[in-house]
């Protein structure tokens, strides 16, 4: 464990990006076993942001598979696709091993997405198909309508290919797997409403306005019908706007944009009912790039002939933006261009001074951007500093954590099991020649021993998970003296060996607010110390006192009693504790649980004592 913090630790402290932290983290984890992999793991989720949903004891597999799965979907949000298609080919080889076709199918789908976005069309097709053939192997409805989809991205590739005639046949495909609709099945009538609206963007395309009309308008009528999510009701009006030429829909459908706050939908549709500068400011305003050089060349286009200089404006515009991909014969237009208005001198004038005004307002921003990436990589130093400080902090935390319970591990839970073995290896050797009386010693002593055992590991254990889990509390309304009565029955057999005389003095209606499992943890030590310091044929009382607002519960016992010195350090855990009226032994652990604890709820403890006349140890509790 301490291995792996380390390695984790050294990570973190690394100047590199996420994505590679998260390579690393990963190559940890499935190198190793255990609980260097879950922690590995856990620190993947750490990274992401993510609360982790798994736990210690969950298979590796499964821990496997949804650190993939979370490892992919959070490269895909961020466009990291090269990452998306390494994690998703180790996926598909997982999945291949296991032979899960359902989750192979899907990692084949979000690899081809990535090829998709990267502009690989071949690999994208290819791994669609791999998917499909996936489907074709589990057969159930849910892996026909899967088939759908994935033929439904086949197509848009194909479109985009302008491989129209293929893209066409695909989205009749798809028709033609629905089958006949009932009314009913609103899944299945907006599915159709999908394909209709992608093959009316096809006719639209191959000019083939009444077969387009006709499609955009059954698409837009199932999508409003069958109540539709709003981004998809816009793009079905602006698709049914193109093969109609209405342009009123376009009002309509702007109206929906803005009330649903669909700011990518707005500029669209500004740019597709001509309002340039509208499309151009949103565009710019919210960097959609691919959108914004769209506008500016539907702008120059449009607006040749009636206002040049904004024209001219718009092509130096789109041309700077995509000088890659337009080249040589579009620096060639902006010469001739500028050429054939040379003799609007006024307006050349003007846009020259709209340029230069750009030029001034691009540096201020590039001032500005510079500062910001500035602060930005000051605000990563310091949070890095940060993150590194708290986790020097955790690391020191678990080291203690480590010493202490091995600390009690080899000295205070080694002795009475040391002692059981014992008692245990004396039965078997001399059972036969053992009388009643010593059969009788040795299995009271087996039975002692092995309660004092319980009760330590129990507190152990419930010291450790209030440290690695933080000390979670969970309040609730009970009644106290059941809850009182529950804990006397557990030290029925240690009280009666004393003869001791136990009495639960609560009032049996009084209902309090806290968590059950800790008054009863609290409960449980403080009665098993009053037992274990009680002089034979003592008395022990537990009762509730009232300081105003607050409640005392209060454990009481006319035992030895704690002198001053062991008083002032009673709730530090040494791995050490006094002994008994008969002779037990124990960790001093309990307390320092109890303190814990409580100090995590908000309450007090309190303790008494007078040597040889008793101890009295009280802790607040809130009322109902």
């Amino acid at each position: 464990m301490k291995k792996l913090l380390v390695v984790v630790w050294l990570m973190v402290l690394s100047w590199s990006l996420p994505a590679q932290d998260l390579d690393s983290l990963y190559q940890v984890f499935d190198r190793s076993r255990g609980e260097t992999a879950y922690q590995a793991a856990v620190a993947i989720d750490n990274v992401i942001g993510r609360e982790p949903n798994f736990e210690l004891e969950t298979d590796k597999d499964e821990i496997k598979l949804k650190v993939l799965r979370t490892m992919i979907l959070y490269f895909f949000s961020h466009d990291d696709f090269q990452h998306v298609i390494t994690y998703s080919e180790i996926g598909i080889e997982h999945y291949q091993n296991i032979g899960d076709f359902f989750n192979e199918a899907g990692c084949y789908m979000t690899l081809a997405n990535a090829y998709q976005r990267l502009g690989q069309f071949d690999k994208a097709i290819d791994c669609y198909n791999h998917c499909s053939d996936l489907m074709d192997e589990i057969g159930d409805e849910m892996a026909e309508v899967n088939k759908r989809y994935v033929m439904n991205n086949i197509a848009e590739i194909h479109l985009a290919m302008n491989e129209y005639d293929v893209a066409e046949e695909i989205y009749n495909k798809c028709i033609a797997m629905l089958g006949e609709v009932q009314a009913n099945d609103t899944a299945s009538n907006l599915d159709l409403a999908t394909y209709y609206q992608n093959l009316a963007e096809v006719y639209i395309v191959q000019k083939k306005s009444d077969d387009a009309v006709r499609l955009a308008e059954q698409s837009l009528d199932l999508s409003q019908r069958y109540q539709d999510t709003p981004n998809k009701i816009i793009n079905r009006m602006m698709t049914f706007s193109k093969a109609t030429g209405d342009t009123d829909i376009l009002d309509e459908a702007l109206r929906l944009a803005e009330d649903n706050n669909e700011l990518f939908l707005q500029a669209v549709l500004n740019l597709q009912r001509g309002d340039y500068t509208k499309a151009i400011a949103m565009a710019e305003e919210n960097h959609y790039d691919g959108l914004l050089h769209d506008a500016l060349e539907a702008g120059y286009r449009d607006l040749r002939a009636s206002n040049p200089a904004k024209a001219l404006e718009y092509l130096e515009r789109s041309v700077v933006m995509k000088d890659s991909i337009f080249g040589e014969n579009q620096q060639k237009l902006i010469r001739d261009y500028q050429v054939r208005y040379a003799t609007q001198e006024k307006e050349h004038e003007l846009a020259m001074q709209q340029a230069k005004n750009r030029q001034i307002r691009l540096l201020a921003i590039g001032l500005v951007v510079l500062a910001v990436v500035l602060f930005a990589l000051f605000m990563i130093w310091w949070r890095l500093a940060q993150m590194r400080k708290k986790r020097n902090q955790e690391l020191t935390r678990l080291n203690e954590l480590k010493d202490r319970l091995m600390s009690i591990v080899s000295h205070d839970v080694k002795t009475p099991v040391s002692a059981i073995c014992s008692v245990l290896e004396q039965l078997c050797s001399y059972y036969d020649s053992m009388n009643d009386t010593d059969r009788k010693a040795s299995l009271m002593m087996l039975r002692s021993t092995s309660e004092a055992l319980s009760d330590r590991l129990y507190n152990i254990l419930q010291w450790v998970k209030s440290v690695l889990e933080h000390g979670e509390v969970t309040p609730e309304h009970f009644n106290l003296s059941k809850l009182v009565d529950e804990s006397l029955r557990s030290i029925d057999y240690s009280a009666g060996v004393k003869s001791l005389k136990v009495s639960n003095e609560v009032d049996p209606t009084l209902v309090v607010h806290s968590d059950p499992s800790v008054v009863s943890l609290v409960l449980q030590n403080l009665l098993s110390n009053a037992v274990k310091f009680s002089y034979p044929n003592g008395e022990i009382h537990v009762r509730v006192e009232e300081d105003g607002d607050i409640l005392w519960l209060a454990v009481q016992d006319n035992g030895k009693g704690i002198t001053e010195q062991k008083l002032e350090k009673i709730f530090r855990f040494v791995s050490n504790s006094s002994s008994g009226t008969g002779g037990e032994t124990g960790t001093g652990i309990g307390l320092f649980v109890s303190k814990q604890l409580l100090d995590k709820m908000g309450e007090a403890i309190r303790v008494e004592s007078v040597i040889d006349e008793g101890t009295t140890v009280r802790f607040s509790i809130k009322r109902s």
